[in-house]
């Protein structure tokens, strides 16, 4: 599930624009500040990468993940990581 803070967002369409998914399309209504809000068009396209979420400079995006993500068996952290590489 994407959500999108429509008080936070400013239209800049950057979501839009970094989605690898075209997840996104532009509304052509305005909002209350007269601008051409983005929305989730097709939710099913969605990997859940948190781009769009990254990307937002308004952080008007959340890409809604399930708990305890991390403990999924496909996510692979670099052990070395928190060492700084020593």
């Amino acid at each position: 599930m994407i959500i999108i803070d429509e008080n936070l967002c400013k239209g800049c369409h950057l979501c839009l624009f970094m989605c690898y998914k075209n997840v996104y399309a532009i509304s052509p209504d305005v909002n209350k500040k007269g601008v051409q809000l983005p929305f989730v068009k097709f939710e099913e396209r969605c990997t859940k990468c948190g781009t769009c979420e990254v990307a937002c400079p308004d952080q008007a995006i959340t890409v809604d993940l399930p708990e305890n993500w991390w403990m999924n068996e496909d996510v692979n952290f670099n052990p070395l990581f928190t060492r700084q590489g020593k």
